[in-house]
């Protein structure tokens, strides 16, 4: 029993000390672009370094001018991850392949290692 509870707390130690983390860090290769789908007035309350504002009420008019190469690798974020969602359905029925929901504004600079911009 001494034994068991030892180990559970070593697993338990771990786990909190991030060790393990099942949350991995992204890196965009050079030509991938980080869309940012939310407002205008969202973006000017901080975005990711280097990304594109594209909201995502423009996106089906804009992303042809934007992005050219549907095989381009694409991050999209918003404000919590659902209208990056909707954006990936949007731009799969456009033709784009290579899309990736990072989720909302702070969980992509969690996973790209990005700093917020104001």
């Amino acid at each position: 029993m001494k034994a068991l509870l030892s180990i559970l707390s070593g697993i338990i130690l771990l786990a909190v000390s991030g060790c393990c983390s099942t949350e991995s860090k992204i890196s965009m290769g050079n030509n991938a672009v980080l869309l940012d789908v939310r407002t205008p007035e969202e973006h000017k309350s901080g975005y990711l370094e280097g990304a594109v504002l594209l909201p995502l009420a423009e996106l089906e008019s804009k992303t042809v001018n934007k992005i050219p190469d549907k095989n381009t690798p694409i991050y999209i974020y918003c404000r919590s991850g659902r209208r990056a969602g909707t954006a990936i359905e949007k731009l799969k029925a456009m033709g784009y392949t290579d899309l990736h929901n990072l989720g909302g504004l702070k969980d992509a600079r969690k996973k790209l290692n990005i700093p917020i911009k104001k």
